[in-house]
């Protein structure tokens, strides 16, 4: 029996991961593993991991970038006219002035699209992946709300507000890159089994291996990306000892990891190259502090740029939030009710202002334990001992009163506020005023103070929200879902959130998992939206504006009111007591005859009644 063909997926968006993962699993005559990763990150996992596949299929510039860095085939998962389609339906379903960019592979589908549809699109082809940006800018300015784009262009469109839809591959598309690749290997059979004995020697070995040319740069690595660029930035340093000395033994410590390193100095007539083998010892990993986290801006900016509140008409509202606050080192107090996104806006205060380039520390006071309140007022080592820096102190509201004071005045007694931007959040309850701590700090500070609607308020949004963030579940879930039908837009739009955008995007996301449809249907969201009643029935919001949920009770009291409609919006305990309160009505209140009724003791109705 034949060997299966080994396929690597590099998949420049989720969606198409999960894809690749379930196709994999129905083909007989593949093994195919996905890895999640776009250009650059994609070239990483690729040249981290090729050397133990026979090729490899990408998308795109993904794919065009990993042919120039791995020796193995690698395979482009083509476009076709029926995903085109799809992302112009999608796009036409929010609601907003959209434009079509891409390389010219894909506009001149979309062109042809249009042409045959008779439907006038905006549509721009660039040449080069640097001129994504520039055109992204230019249509911001002319008032484009969202785009139809490849990867390319993704990030940059949410960053600036406008609302991207990637283009994604079907299931077609996906097979015929497949069904290439398997071809491919047939054909190079003898080649790919005459590498096995090496692959399968580096795979059972208990070292690790790194290979860097004479310049540093790294040919070769069994560790994941992320240690490769630290390692090999290490290892750098001993190439002109491993030049001088052909074969050399030397310990090294890299990110509080002690390793003992054996080098090879290799000439294969056109190339010179080392061969560094490493062995790790048992030196523990550095200690994190609970409820303490530091953010660079690249995270900062991913934070926000891979949330809910990107994909979504809301994020632009945060967008311009931003744009509007940042100021030259202005300190910032941003309140709002649970699930609005408060984190979001200060990571992308932070990675907007002047100190984007120095670290983020994010304390979160709903962590905050004894020891790490104690490292962050009294060690030396605490973020507020540092300058120039932004610290981003949330959920203050979560501490209590007196270390909230007790965090004020050490603020102030340090010119902590003075030396670093400091950023705030503070959870608002529904219609209820700004919390004391808040106005406290905001006063003492001088903070400027930023407040985030709830969800109930921005009614307006939630129909275009709702179908831009389809798209985004489309790409994460490996689902082809277009939009939601009239009713269920209505029903979306009536519902109260009292848990904001967190719940908004839950129930969009079960939505789509639930639809195997083209369009969501009214009943699907009805039946979400009453689980959701279930869930919180009692919520800070007071209505939440569905019928609630009632179950007519025969009773047989003999009565005119033999139904009682019960309420099963409340807890199982509430449920039997209007349960037993009517029972006992209905006897006149003779409790042993309510008892009797209910099959139950006198005692137990006791304890009912009075819980």
């Amino acid at each position: 029996m034949s060997r299966k063909a080994r396929i690597l997926g590099i998949a420049p968006y989720e969606g198409l991961a999960t894809l690749m993962t379930q196709y994999g699993a129905g083909r007989q005559d593949v093994e195919l593993t996905a890895f999640l990763g776009n250009m650059e990150r994609g070239v990483a996992l690729a040249k981290e991991h090729y050397s133990d596949y026979d090729m490899i299929i990408s998308r795109a510039n993904t794919a065009s970038m990993i042919s120039q860095a791995v020796p193995i085939p690698v395979i482009d998962i083509k476009m076709d006219y029926y995903d085109v389609l799809l992302c112009i339906k999608m796009a036409e379903q929010t609601r907003t002035r959209f434009a079509f960019i891409g390389f010219h592979s894909l506009t001149t589908i979309a062109q042809t699209l249009c042409d045959l549809l008779k439907t006038p699109i905006d549509i721009f082809s660039i040449s080069t992946p640097s001129e994504a940006g520039v055109l992204l800018d230019k249509l911001k300015g002319l008032g484009y709300e969202t785009v139809i784009c490849d990867t390319v262009a993704y990030d940059h469109a949410k960053f600036i507000g406008i609302t991207p839809i990637l283009l994604t591959s079907s299931l077609q598309s996906l097979k015929a890159a497949v069904d290439s690749a398997v071809d491919t290997y047939q054909r190079h059979l003898e080649l790919y089994q005459s590498t096995l004995l090496m692959r399968q020697v580096l795979k059972n070995s208990n070292s690790d291996y790194i290979v860097l040319d004479m310049d540093g740069q790294c040919l070769f690595s069994t560790f994941e990306t992320n240690k490769t660029v630290s390692i090999s930035n290490k290892l750098k340093e001993e190439l002109e000892h491993c030049r001088e000395d052909a074969s050399r033994s030397f310990f090294t410590c890299i990110e509080n990891q002690m390793y003992s390193v054996y080098s090879s100095l290799s000439d294969d007539r056109l190339h010179t190259y080392v061969i560094f083998q490493l062995n790790a010892s048992k030196i523990p990993l550095a200690y994190s502090k609970y409820g303490i986290a530091i953010m660079d801006r690249r995270e900062a900016e991913d934070s926000f740029t891979n949330s809910f509140y990107s994909n979504t008409e809301l994020g632009r509202g945060i967008i311009a939030d931003t744009n509007a606050a940042v100021g030259p080192r202005t300190g910032l107090m941003i309140i709002g009710e649970i699930g609005t996104g408060k984190d979001r806006v200060a990571h992308l205060y932070y990675s907007k202002s002047d100190l984007q380039n120095n670290p983020l520390y994010v304390i979160n006071c709903s962590f905050i334990n004894d020891k790490s309140w104690n490292f962050i007022t009294n060690h030396y080592k605490s973020p507020f001992t540092d300058n120039g820096n932004t610290i981003y102190i949330s959920n203050i509201d979560r501490l209590s009163c007196e270390r909230q004071k007790k965090l004020l005045a050490v603020i102030l007694d340090t010119n902590v506020h003075v030396r670093n931007l400091l950023l705030f959040s503070c959870t608002q309850s529904a219609g209820e005023g700004i919390s004391h701590v808040a106005v406290e700090y905001v006063n003492t500070l001088g903070l400027t103070l930023t407040s985030i609607k709830p969800l109930r308020e921005r009614k307006d949004d939630i129909a275009s929200s709702a179908g831009l963030y389809i798209n985004t579940l489309d790409r994460t879930l490996g689902k082809q879902v277009v939009g939601l039908e009239e009713g269920a837009i209505k029903l979306l739009e009536d519902y109260e959130y009292p848990y904001n955008h967190s719940q908004f995007k839950r129930i969009l996301k079960e939505a789509v998992l639930k639809t195997s449809a083209p369009y969501i249907k009214g009943e699907i969201i009805r039946q979400l939206l009453e689980q959701e009643a279930v869930l919180a029935p009692h919520s800070h919001c007071g209505s939440t504006h569905v019928t609630p949920r009632t179950f007519p009770i025969h009773t047989d009291s003999g009565t005119s009111d033999d139904w009682v409609k019960l309420n099963l919006n409340q807890h199982l305990d509430s449920i039997n007591k209007d349960i037993v309160l009517h029972t006992l009505k209905g006897c006149n209140n003779n409790q042993t005859a309510a008892a009797k009724k209910l099959g139950i003791s006198r005692t137990t109705l006791w304890r009912y009644l009075n819980r």
